[in-house]
């Protein structure tokens, strides 16, 4: 697979999980973004934070990287992910349905969420967008980036533009079912 292929699905991916934030989380209340289920499940809110800071720990990383790798040509490169970048995209993948815990360097910012989260949410996706657009000119398996987790774990610079989509989708989905739980509230 080319890595164009592999930014334009990333781009897609990701404009449609903004449009879906935007659409579903935008008009709810402080109330709502808050509200737990059970003290150990996350809020919407909780969901949306842990978003912003896992992707801005892999947005930072990679804006470093493109500021050393400057080319003026674009070129499509072959692509294969890295074995820890498959085993990471099919552990967030919204299809693998066992519940994981998430390492604490992603937890959300805290327990009491504001509406400007939704809002983080967009400016930090819509900033993945722009930057995944200037990896066009740059090998995506050649240059490597250590995971935010664990700096021993080294990814190919394409692996978090698999990811990143994969792992939005399936916490829109998590707060997606803390909304549809009955003692949701209503405002």
């Amino acid at each position: 697979m080319g890595s164009h292929q592999i930014i334009q699905e990333f781009i897609t991916a990701t404009t449609t999980n903004v449009e879906r934030a935007l659409k579903i989380f935008s008009s709810l209340s402080e109330k709502q973004l808050n509200w737990k289920p059970a003290p150990d499940v996350w809020s919407v809110g909780e969901c949306i934070s842990h978003l912003v800071n896992s992707n801005n720990l892999y947005l930072n990383k990679i804006e470093k990287i493109l500021s050393l790798n400057t080319s003026s040509q674009e070129k499509d490169f072959y692509y294969k992910q890295s074995l820890f970048g498959k085993l990471i995209a099919k552990g967030v993948d919204p299809a693998y349905v066992r519940k994981s815990k998430t390492f604490k360097v992603f937890f959300p910012d805290s327990s009491e969420i504001n509406k400007d989260i939704i809002d983080e949410y967009v400016v930090s996706s819509k900033r993945f967008i722009e930057i995944a657009g200037r990896m066009r000119k740059i090998d995506l398996k050649r240059i490597k980036l250590s995971s935010p987790v664990n700096k021993l774990i080294r990814l190919n610079l394409g692996d978090p533009l698999i990811i990143i989509p994969k792992h939005d989708e399936r916490h829109l989905n998590q707060a997606e079912r803390v909304m549809s739980q009955k003692e949701f509230p209503t405002r």
